[in-house]
């Protein structure tokens, strides 16, 4: 009796031991589903956390990546965990360039968190387009007004090109290298903004051109001051020259010389030019004006006061060269008394004996 009471025994706990294991494994396997940017499945899990559940299925969480729950929490049997990866997305809006984190797996949903699905933008790619785990470039431009002006005539539009070059490009505006565009093609453009394309022309053109001969003086004392006397005709030169020419919207808007060629060399003009001051004409009553210079300065034909009068007859620069003094001296008291009587003649004969108040009223001239 003894040994089967034993026997019994063993049985009993090594019934109640392997009771113990099963309970516990079945509390550590969870049936979970698991989403990765947006697709789903029913998985099975040995473990108590969404960590243990993502290590089990191998799947590493970046700074930038969003796991819901967290990842630390507590996961049951019907546990739902939603992971979504993080992409670079590189977006130019109305010409304003930002890089961002997303968990958007389409344009159309990076545009709601963006807060631009519904509106008018232009998107340069389709809004169904995926966007995959390495990321996306694309561009936002809003509609614009703008004026275009080409060949001098400017039409108003609309238009999401994001910049000028885009623009030339839709409306379809061929242009060259020499061509202006303002502003530069690949400025963004604005609301309101308008564009000008100038159609620039650059040829050249060669001509035949004069050479002026130079004229060559020759000062001779023994001529009188301001006769002149050709000694050697000279004669004028030829030579071809090449122009660049700008034109722009079919008006001229410079001319460059490029090179030059002499086909035929100048030849120079040789004249005398006279120095020998000017004789002056006889003097008539010439006792009156040696008693008006005698009344003036004292009788000294060559004075300088300093108060800005000169000579016998006290002329001023002014009058002096106005009646024709220059002809023999640059002021008065240089020139000789014949030749500073000849002026006040004339002087005289244009303003009376008024020219010389005080002398001539003290003289009885009037």
């Amino acid at each position: 009796m003894k040994k089967k009471t034993l026997a019994i025994a063993s049985a009993s706990a090594i019934a109640v031991t392997t009771f113990g294991f099963g309970g516990f494994a079945s509390a550590m396997d969870k049936d979970i589903t698991l989403t990765v940017d947006g697709n789903s499945k029913a998985v099975s899990v040995w473990g108590t956390t969404v960590s243990d559940a993502l290590k089990k299925h191998n799947i590493e969480i970046g700074e930038h990546d969003q796991v819901i729950p967290s990842a630390d929490s507590k996961i049951s049997d019907g546990t739902m965990v939603d992971v979504k990866f993080g992409r670079l997305v590189k977006i130019t809006i109305d010409g304003v360039t930002k890089e961002i984190w997303t968990t958007a797996t389409t344009v159309d949903e990076l545009l709601n968190q963006l807060g631009l699905r519904g509106t008018d933008h232009e998107i340069s790619v389709s809004r169904s387009t995926p966007i995959g785990r390495e990321g996306l470039t694309l561009t936002a431009t809003t509609p614009k007004n703008v004026k275009l002006t080409v060949d001098g005539s400017t039409t108003e539009l609309k238009t999401s090109a994001p910049t000028v070059r885009d623009l030339l490009e839709e409306q379809k505006i061929d242009f060259d290298d020499d061509d202006r565009v303002e502003p530069g093609l690949d400025e963004a453009i604005a609301e309101g903004q308008e564009i000008v394309v100038k159609r620039v022309e650059v040829k050249e053109e060669t001509v035949e051109e004069r050479i002026d001969r130079e004229v060559k003086k020759t000062e001779d004392a023994n001529l009188d001051t301001g006769v002149t006397r050709e000694t050697k005709a000279g004669k004028d030169g030829r030579k071809t020259v090449v122009y660049k020419i700008v034109i722009v919207d079919g008006k001229e808007e410079s001319r460059s010389v490029v090179s030059e060629k002499v086909l035929e060399e100048a030849q120079a003009k040789h004249v005398t030019v006279g120095t020998k001051r000017a004789a002056a004409p006889a003097v008539s009553n010439g006792s009156v004006w040696d008693s008006i210079a005698q009344c003036e300065a004292g009788g000294n034909w060559s004075i300088n006061t300093g108060n800005g009068y000169y000579g016998g007859l006290q002329f001023n620069p002014g009058t002096w060269n106005a009646f024709g003094g220059g002809a023999y001296a640059p002021t008065a008291n240089l020139a000789t008394r014949e030749q500073q009587i000849a002026i006040a003649q004339k002087v005289q004969a244009v303003q009376g004996w008024g020219a010389w108040p005080a002398c001539t009223s003290r003289l009885g001239l009037r």
